[in-house]
């Protein structure tokens, strides 16, 4: 089926009434192709919610031979699509609900596109605890939310953006136009995430 089609019949599910544009996923992934950070090791990456791939092609393109690449999808039909799309040894797509992924080792690079808005406030909540506790110490973290949900439903993850964003812009070639967010996650966060939730 056509992933247009696909979304506009499981708009429920997505979040979104289209896939995200090609420029959006090159400014999301901008931070790839531009790093700076000082790691004597591969990078670990991961994408939580690639639906069909729009945002994992532009992050493939930016891959070194010996980084990691991950993709938790918990839409069956979209894990078949990714899988068959972005078939190499350094990627792997894992069909499960994030809340129950366990990987080996934290991620420097995680990337979302997870419609929050359409999801309630205790399982966002949930969802942020979850990506801090898999991110590595000054690793980042990326994600976007459309201009029209521009405000934040839950007050957690409103409080981790004001108080660790380092980067916002926005991208108005998007259907609906969007803000980028990139959050360093560092120690200060990793060993306080319990203090934020005690403030909001």
């Amino acid at each position: 089926m056509n992933p247009i089609v696909y979304f506009l019949r499981d708009i429920k599910k997505t979040g979104a009434v289209s896939p995200s544009s090609r420029f959006l996923a090159e400014d999301i992934t901008e931070i790839l192709r531009n790093n700076t950070d000082d790691l004597q090791r591969p990078l670990r990456i991961l994408e939580l919610g690639p639906g069909t791939g729009t945002l994992s092609k532009y992050i493939v393109a930016s891959l070194k031979p010996e980084d990691r690449f991950d993709m938790v999808e918990i839409n069956p039909h979209f894990t078949r699509m990714l899988r068959r799309k972005f078939n190499q040894p350094n990627i792997s797509v894992h069909y499960t609900d994030f809340l129950d992924f366990q990987p080996k080792e934290p991620y420097d690079y995680i990337f979302s596109s997870i419609p929050y808005e359409t999801i309630p406030e205790k399982i966002t909540k949930q969802i942020w605890e979850r990506k801090i506790s898999v991110c590595s110490e000054g690793g980042k973290i990326c994600y976007y939310k459309y201009l029209n949900f521009n405000h934040f439903r839950c007050k957690f993850e409103k409080k981790l953006v004001k108080q660790y964003c380092i980067d916002k812009k926005v991208v108005f070639l998007n259907f609906p136009p969007a803000n980028l967010y990139t959050l360093c996650i560092d120690k200060d966060i990793l060993g306080g995430t319990a203090s934020v939730a005690r403030a909001v």
